[in-house]
Parts: C-alpha cells; structure tokens; sequence
C-alpha cells in the first residue's frame, strides 16, 4: 500500500476518486473507520460505481442508527433521501448534509 499515515492516505484516494485504494485502505489499515470515513466511502461508490451504491448506503444507514439510536422516523427519511441524492446533480449539497449529520457524534 502507498506509505503514510493510513488515514491520510484513504483521505488522498477519496479526493483523487480513487475507489479501489479507499476500499482496501478500509478494510485492511483503518481498523475503527468513523461515521464520516464511511460516508465518503459511500459517496465516492455513487459516482463510481453507481450498481452498488445502494446497498453501501443501506449500510451506512443501519450503522448511523446503531450511533442514533434517538433519531426519528423524520431523521431517517432526511438520511435517506440524502444517500439517494449522491451521485446525482445535487451530490456535493446531499454530501455536505450527510457529513454534518455523520459528524455529530
């Protein structure tokens, strides 16, 4: 893997859309990804790989509520439509929304 710190390095492979290098950094080198690391992960998967987008963002949603164990069917419904809005026009007004809400905590 390309040397530095692992974080950094996931955060150079989102910024340069670099899919396979975030995913494996991921899964091998950053053993208590936050919130916001797996967001990015998410939304990086709608622009590039848009067939598995879905299922990535279901994920994201299950471990925001395992943190959010307050949040409302409202809440849910915002998350939702957001994770659905990436990869679309409104994808970086979508991502900023999710990364404010993934950051709370």
């Amino acid at each position: 893997m390309a040397q530095g710190n692992p974080r950094a390095v996931y955060e150079r492979a989102i910024e340069r859309g670099n899919l396979l290098v975030a995913e494996t950094l991921l899964r091998s080198e950053i053993p208590r990804p936050t919130l916001v690391d797996l967001l990015e992960l998410v939304a990086l998967i709608a622009v590039k790989d848009p067939r598995r987008h879905g299922r990535a963002a279901a994920r994201w949603v299950q471990r925001w509520l395992e943190r959010e164990p307050d949040a409302t069917v409202d809440d849910i419904a915002y998350v939702a439509v957001s994770l659905q809005a990436l990869g679309g026009r409104r994808h970086g007004a979508a991502l900023t929304a999710l990364r404010d809400i993934a950051a709370q905590r």
